[in-house]
């Protein structure tokens, strides 16, 4: 069975402590388990930490050794576009103005004195699948929408120059099926209410919270990350629809920086990124199948 591990974002130091409490062994250099256990990373390895390159490293040796396997993060993705050139427009698929060189310029540093590994990790976030799915649990860096996987089976064919500008095309359905699945679902904020993100950047829109059970999404508040205080009591407009997942095999991502102690809030549709970037905890969870069903444990 799998360990499934949250958001590292290069923080490598995290990561080895959280592998060697869940049992996994370095041999020959690469983390693997004597049970035969694999792990499941949900992406975002680059950005923020201090030990990138290492991470990468340590994440690509154990997939390429079949100890693991992971998906694409918006981060990775991000990373591609920023160095792809835009063949038709010129520049590059990310632009290169002063936010996006803040987000990712940890990574360029610390790849200042070997940047002919750069372009091989690259490659290898092109190669990263942007979902998971097997009999027992799927994965997805932020948002699992049957629409959009239904689209991705069907059409995606990998990171090409001709995929990358039908989705860098705004308003596009390539453009909101990638960001959906890579970065999720957001809501525009009523009443023109805005709030300041972890980052500094001032927002008009909302994540929505597509992972909580319906019956317990009543108020703004039990609806929106982050969600100005102004709304937080307000309850939700009766017939008022927001995505939410519906099925029974359970979905694992990261991605949304939570807080406080790790829990399973909805054991169908579990986050788990906290915010190890921020001080907060790198996670994973465990699964076992027991008798036919399938158990899982949080563990960080």
């Amino acid at each position: 069975m799998y360990d499934i591990i949250g958001d590292i974002h290069g923080y490598a130091d995290n990561l080895e402590q959280l592998l060697r409490k869940l049992g996994y062994q370095r041999k020959a250099g690469i983390y693997q388990h004597p049970e035969q256990r694999k792990v499941a990373f949900v992406g975002d390895f680059i950005d923020r930490g201090p030990k990138i390159r290492e991470t990468l490293h340590l994440v690509k040796d154990m997939c390429d050794a079949g100890h693991a396997i992971a998906t694409m993060g918006n981060h990775e993705y991000n990373a591609i576009c920023f160095h792809t050139p835009h063949t038709e427009k010129g520049g590059f698929f990310r632009d290169h103005s002063l936010k996006e060189i803040e987000q990712h310029i940890e990574t360029l540093r610390q790849f200042k004195h070997y940047e002919d590994e750069w372009p091989y990790f690259l490659e290898w976030f092109k190669s990263l699948p942007l979902f998971f799915e097997n009999d027992h649990f799927r994965m997805v860096h932020a948002c699992w929408d049957d629409d959009h996987i239904s689209w991705l089976k069907e059409n995606y064919k990998g990171i090409t120059t001709d995929f990358l500008s039908q989705a860098a095309a705004k308003g596009s359905s390539i453009y909101r099926i990638v960001e959906g699945t890579l970065k999720g679902k957001e809501s525009k904020l009523p009443n023109g209410l805005t709030f300041t993100d972890k980052d500094g950047a001032v927002r008009h829109e909302c994540r929505i919270r597509w992972w909580a059970a319906v019956e317990n999404r009543k108020t703004f508040g039990q609806l929106m990350m982050e969600c100005p205080e102004e709304l937080k009591e307000m309850e939700i407009p009766a017939g008022t629809n927001y995505h939410h997942y519906k099925d029974d095999k359970p979905v694992f991502f990261g991605h949304y920086w939570l807080k406080n102690k790790p829990q399973v809030e909805n054991p169908k549709a579990v986050c788990l990124d906290y915010s190890v970037a921020k001080g907060g905890r790198l996670v994973a969870c465990r699964l076992t199948e027991v008798k036919g069903e399938l158990k899982m444990e949080l563990v960080y």
